[in-house]
């Protein structure tokens, strides 16, 4: 699948420097300087106290997959199915949640806890959009991975 196909972002003023760091490889979220809450996406107001002054952060560390969809649906002519889309969360940035395809291992073997890198693809309109990659584990050589039993399953499979 790419993500070429499809509408651009609008770009504002407050989503304007998450989609420069995009271009470059890079995932910002936005701090609040009062309070200190991060955020994803970029709003230009703190969610938890409604300050506006609010930084941007990067992030650069590994993080797990909080929850994940399967899709195998064919959306639009030429779309490669099955595809992984995961929501991916950072221990080091509570409250953080950021959406994307998930790369780097078959869409059955997605799992909620897996360890993810960030990583960046084609995307509409030439703009760079976040997707994430599966970390192996150094063991088997496989994405790490947590119990999840049902997530991600085919409709006709029962469910299990």
């Amino acid at each position: 699948m790419t993500a070429t196909v499809g509408i651009p972002p609008a770009v504002t003023e407050e989503t304007a420097a998450f989609w420069a760091a995009a271009a470059e490889g890079r995932l910002l979220v936005e701090r609040c300087a009062d309070c200190g809450a991060e955020s994803f996406p970029p709003y230009g107001m703190c969610r938890s106290c409604r300050s506006r002054v609010v930084e941007h952060v990067e992030i650069t560390g590994r993080g797990h997959v909080y929850s994940l969809t399967v899709n195998y649906q064919r959306w639009m002519p030429g779309l490669e199915v099955p595809y992984a889309l995961v929501l991916v969360e950072w221990a080091d940035h509570p409250g953080v949640r950021v959406f994307g395809r998930l790369r780097g291992c078959p869409p059955e073997d997605a799992a909620v806890g897996m360890t993810v890198e960030v990583g960046f693809e084609p995307g509409p309109g030439g703009y760079a959009v976040p997707s994430f990659v599966a970390v192996a584990d150094g063991a088997s050589g496989t994405a790490g991975t947590a119990g999840t039993a049902g997530i991600g399953t085919r409709p006709d499979d029962g469910g299990e």
